[in-house]
């Protein structure tokens, strides 16, 4: 049974200028890996900009911003000052130990929320 876990986190500056892009395994290991997250990264923005426009937004969570394919999706967040927090989160995931993932994990299998709220 495999485990959704995050292939990669990126912190983008105000001015829509990335500030660090984190990639984590198994999504290291391809040498392209790091410029098509980059890609996927520079593609959410435009989603960023849409649903800042929103003047009845009350949180800055902005939940999902994209599913990119069956496997991949975007979550964001955005900061008061402007940086945005984008996470991509790997459906597939990885497999693991059923034991040492703990009671935490068997109460959420199933349920469908925000990375971020973890």
């Amino acid at each position: 049974m495999t485990t959704p876990s995050i292939a990669c986190i990126g912190i983008i500056g105000k001015h829509d200028n990335p500030l660090h892009i984190a990639l984590f395994p198994p999504h290291t290991s391809t040498p392209t890996a790091h410029l098509e997250f980059s890609f996927l990264l520079n593609a959410s923005l435009d989603i960023f900009d849409a649903r800042a426009r929103d003047r009845n937004r009350v949180d800055q969570d902005l939940g999902m911003l994209q599913a990119v394919d069956e496997r991949l999706s975007i979550w964001g967040w955005e900061t008061g000052t402007g940086t945005r927090f984008a996470l991509v989160v790997d459906a597939w995931g990885k497999s693991g130990n059923r034991a040492m993932r703990g009671l935490l994990d068997g109460d959420l299998r199933g349920v469908s929320c925000s990375p971020l709220l973890l």
